[in-house]
């Protein structure tokens, strides 16, 4: 026979759950971004996109440089804050982003002419509507080692980035809200820029 809880027995403490929240860091928002044109779920990141780097010329797209975990890890390296002791940087969570299934790459490296030379693309698709959402760039604009050497691997790792092309993705919290119109029209400036780029 199992004994009945009395009144008078004591709840466990707060505290242990005080200091399990305290060990544990606060969990980073997911933001998910839709295409622009047909409102497919492509992304979603811990990182805010609108205050994502930008490239800058020659590259005249603009485009947003999005870092992609490692295959091998759970997350970014880069930490939301830098802080000065070693326990407190240990407890910050670190940025995470998933390319969902419904983003589609191209089968073939696309070359792009700049001002400078070329570029080699991999476009990056929007599984429904097919528009072109963002792109990687060929691993031999981030080295100077040649195919199969040792380290390459690691090398590619560290240059994992996407760039999303200005005005592709909407986030899911403004498709929502009454301020679509606003955005799109923003977005639709953004397009415009970089085709006339």
């Amino acid at each position: 026979m199992t004994p009945t809880p009395t009144p008078d027995d004591p709840t466990p403490p707060p505290t242990t759950t005080t200091t399990s929240s305290e060990q544990s860091p606060p969990r980073l928002p997911v933001q998910t971004h839709h295409c622009r044109f047909c409102n497919h779920l492509l992304l979603a990141t811990t990182r805010s996109v609108s205050s994502l780097p930008r490239r800058k010329d020659p590259a005249k797209d603009g485009a947003l440089i999005l870092p992609l975990p490692r295959d091998n890890s759970t997350a970014d390296e880069d930490e939301e804050e830098p802080t000065s002791s070693q326990a407190q940087s240990s407890k910050k969570q670190k940025h995470y982003t998933i390319l969902l299934s419904t983003t589609i790459p191209d089968r073939k490296h696309t070359l792009v002419r700049r001002e400078d030379g070329f570029e080699k693309r991999l476009f990056l698709r929007c599984g429904r509507c097919r528009v072109v959402m963002g792109y990687f760039l060929d691993e031999v604009h981030f080295g100077g080692k040649s195919a199969g050497a040792e380290g390459e691997d690691e090398d590619a790792e560290k240059a994992r980035v996407v760039y999303l092309l200005p005005g592709a993705l909407v986030e899911t919290g403004v498709m929502m809200g009454d301020e679509l119109e606003k955005v799109v029209k923003g977005l639709d400036r953004e397009w415009v820029g970089w085709l006339e780029g």
